[in-house]
């Protein structure tokens, strides 16, 4: 249960206040252009820059 709610503080945070279109972009780039593990951590590495208790 403890990673459940830990994904959704995450995915709240990364819906209430988005990316903006270029770094989505990016990531789409990089997900497809690179192997899995990276293409993990830059996920992981953006969706925690935009959550919603960062300062």
């Amino acid at each position: 249960m403890r990673y459940l709610s830990a994904l959704g503080v995450i995915a709240g945070g990364f819906l209430l206040t988005p990316p903006p279109k270029a770094v989505l972009t990016t990531v789409i780039w990089v997900v497809v252009r690179s192997h899995p593990l990276v293409s993990a951590l830059v996920v992981v590495a953006v969706v925690s820059a935009w959550r919603v208790d960062h300062d």
